[in-house]
């Protein structure tokens, strides 16, 4: 009896756990928008339905990022499924607010997946590592294409510089992703070679070989990839949508598309929990270098509704885990009955 109760008691603790960490998380969140936000926030004249159409692309965009982390790991043959997606994927992205840069949510999905699937360890972590990769190359090609559109002399010498950088770090990526997918067997020689290296040597060899087994279906890489650009795309759409709900003059899209896509790469830098005042800097900076911006635009103000709407959809993913957790829970039990 006490050995049942101690088991009991741990069961619930865990419970307890599992379910109020990521509360404790969201508030965390919702405390960490200064009071004076929030005031700037609520005197804002404000159109509301465009408020609500910019949430909810927000919230597709995240979610398509979820499901490109799907395909990913279904690549790799590992046993995964959507809801596990959605769900692993909606609890690191709460995870990012509180982890320097917007990695930490990426660790803890790499984490459970491996735990859960302990014979394609390398694999499930290397979903996770390369997901983020080409998340990562698709907003650097959004920003070099969009500044590429754009005459040279009619950008400021800040965005001809990240144009610059962009471009050179967009072509060096896709070329060494897609070599190592396509070269031929003498790669996989120097991989085996990596073994030989103290501690992380087959962990490191064994993702590398996990990476070329993609080879298998060249197509993943390129869906994958688009559904990158796709997301960041949406996201400098859901800014664009923010401003006109909030100014009556505001940059344009094309304008939106030249300074977000840098300032979200500035998010994703670690030096702050989830990338928190780097990326609303970022954007503000970024608008203040714009040509004709109008005068009472504020990217600081746009930038602060961003964040409330990324907080709501952390909310979200906390309904969500939460409800996926209890249906699992209770199929598991029905599970255990005995007939």
């Amino acid at each position: 009896m006490v050995a049942s109760g101690a088991s009991q008691l741990k069961r619930t603790c865990l419970l307890v756990v599992k379910l109020g960490l990521p509360l404790a998380l969201f508030v965390y969140l919702l405390m960490s928008v200064s009071p004076e936000d929030y005031r700037v926030f609520a005197e804002q004249p404000k159109q509301w339905g465009l408020l609500v159409l910019a949430q909810c692309i927000a919230l597709f965009a995240i979610c398509l990022s979820f499901l490109r982390w799907y395909l990913l790991v279904r690549a790799f043959d590992i046993p995964f499924t959507i809801s596990e997606a959605l769900r692993l994927g909606f609890l690191g992205y709460l995870l990012n607010f509180v982890s320097f840069g917007s990695v930490g949510g990426d660790l803890f999905k790499a984490i459970l997946v491996a735990r859960d699937k302990p014979e394609k360890r390398p694999e499930a972590v290397t979903s996770v590592l390369l997901d983020r990769a080409v998340g990562l190359l698709g907003l650097v090609i959004l920003a070099w294409a969009s500044l590429s559109l754009v005459p040279a002399e009619q950008l400021s010498a800040t965005f001809l510089t990240i144009r610059r950088g962009a471009g050179i770090t967009a072509l060096g990526s896709v070329v060494a992703l897609f070599l190592a997918l396509l070269a031929g067997s003498w790669f996989d020689r120097w991989i085996v070679a990596l073994r030989k290296i103290p501690v992380l040597g087959d962990t490191v060899s064994r993702m590398a070989l996990a990476i070329r087994r993609l080879r298998r279906t060249p197509w993943t890489l390129c869906w994958i990839l688009g559904m990158a650009i796709t997301v960041h795309s949406l996201l400098a759409i859901t800014m664009y949508v923010i401003s006109r709900g909030v100014y009556q003059d505001f940059p344009t899209l094309a304008e939106h598309f030249q300074v977000v896509p840098p300032a979200m790469a500035a998010g994703a830098l670690p030096l702050a929990p989830g990338g928190i005042g780097l990326q609303e800097g970022a954007l503000q900076a970024l608008f203040s270098r714009l040509p004709d911006l109008p005068e009472h635009y504020s990217g600081m103000l746009v930038a602060t509704i961003y964040r409330l709407m990324t907080i709501t959809i952390a909310g979200i993913g906390l309904l969500f885990y939460w409800y996926s957790h209890h249906r699992d829970a209770k199929i598991i039990a029905a599970a255990q009955t005995p007939l």
